[in-house]
């Protein structure tokens, strides 16, 4: 395997190799204690050899699509497949005011108000519009920075910071608009760079299907492509999701990316993959002193997992089970929800929530 050759030394190894050379030249390398001259020398040599294996193993990763990382990814990604790494993106949604019997009509500029989460999350408001008196009005907001952070659930926008008399505001179901992103991770950018060739084909594959996806919109980061006629004769369903949703207006891009590039034959047909609420609920026993880097790995674990599970794919207890086990200190895991495998059908995506108990021993 490629990774077994991409393996720098240590300075331990590197010194062991200088000491036993010296010892073959007739050197008295058993007389040379830590701390004295000859011997910090040699670490210090052993030291540089090592870094530089390190560096060799880095360059060498670097010119693989499996091993490049970051930096380096960007240069395969570019040089090679012809794709830049997408950027964070600003989640954008619907955000509805209401004013109380007898207060208002408010004309509301776009830019003049700003909402919040409990969390501290804030919005801004991008569109304006007039609050009749004791009436409704939706305007568009948009977050104050980049990121999957802010794609937020239902009803959690309630904090207006520009305040206004006798009005409150929320953000009503299905209010996103354009899912919000991180910058394209390296799994992400793979997945891309390898769906790259299909659509270089005559027709249209499944994996040219995943990758126009994919190319549309940096909001997406789950697909999947349903092309046995699930509509009947010639038809394709193409089954997009993100992280914590993905958005009315990325569907629309995904799907005019698609129109414009599939066979004339094929009907195709793009929408955002319907979310399952999957509890998780388990105490997980841990070794006293472990808990606290224990409980962060375990919840990065589990997050990493809700973002990353495919659409259509099923929850299986063993997984939750090693995902949970895996910290150092874990000693045992009783998982209590869910308390069979979920089966996710082939439109829908699981979102977990962990509830966890710890308990030290």
């Amino acid at each position: 395997m490629l990774r077994d050759l991409l393996r720098p030394t240590s300075p331990d190894e590197e010194l062991q190799a200088l000491l036993s050379r010296l010892a073959q030249k007739g050197f008295p390398v058993t007389d040379w204690h830590s701390g004295g001259v000859a011997r910090t020398l040699l670490e210090i040599y052993a030291q540089m050899a090592s870094d530089l294996s390190h560096l060799a193993v880095r360059i060498a990763e670097g010119g693989f699509l499996e091993t490049a990382q970051g930096r380096w990814l960007d240069l395969v990604a570019s040089s090679q497949y012809g794709l830049q790494r997408a950027p964070a993106v600003y989640a954008k949604g619907i955000v509805r005011l209401a004013a109380q019997p007898g207060f208002g009509p408010y004309t509301i500029r776009e830019g003049q108000l700003w909402f919040a989460t409990a969390s501290g999350l804030r919005f801004l408001g991008v569109s304006g519009g007039t609050l009749p008196q004791g009436g409704t009005l939706d305007v568009t907001v948009q977050a104050e920075r980049a990121g999957a952070a802010y794609n937020v659930a239902t009803n959690t926008i309630t904090t207006m910071i520009t305040p206004l008399p006798g009005v409150t505001a929320t953000n009503p179901s299905g209010w996103l608009l354009v899912a919000g992103a991180d910058e394209e991770s390296d799994d992400r950018l793979r997945q891309r760079c390898r769906a790259r060739w299909a659509e270089l084909g005559y027709g249209a594959t499944r994996r040219a299907y995943e990758f126009w996806a994919l190319q549309a919109h940096p909001s997406v980061t789950r697909v999947k492509v349903r092309d046995q006629h699930p509509r009947g004769q010639g038809t394709v369903d193409v089954v997009i999701y993100g992280v914590g949703g993905i958005g009315a207006e990325v569907v629309a891009a995904v799907d005019e990316f698609i129109q414009q590039r599939r066979p004339i034959t094929a009907d195709v047909s793009v929408y955002a993959a319907t979310a399952v609420p999957v509890s998780v609920v388990a105490t997980v026993v841990v070794k006293s002193g472990f808990r606290t880097s224990a409980e962060l790995r375990a919840l990065e674990n589990m997050q990493r997992y809700n973002q990353t599970i495919g659409i259509g794919e099923t929850v299986y207890r063993a997984q939750i089970i090693e995902l949970l086990m895996e910290p150092p200190g874990v000693v045992n895991v009783v998982l209590s929800e869910p308390a069979t495998d979920v089966a996710i059908a082939e439109t829908e995506v699981a979102d977990m929530s962990a509830t966890l108990t710890w308990q030290e021993v």
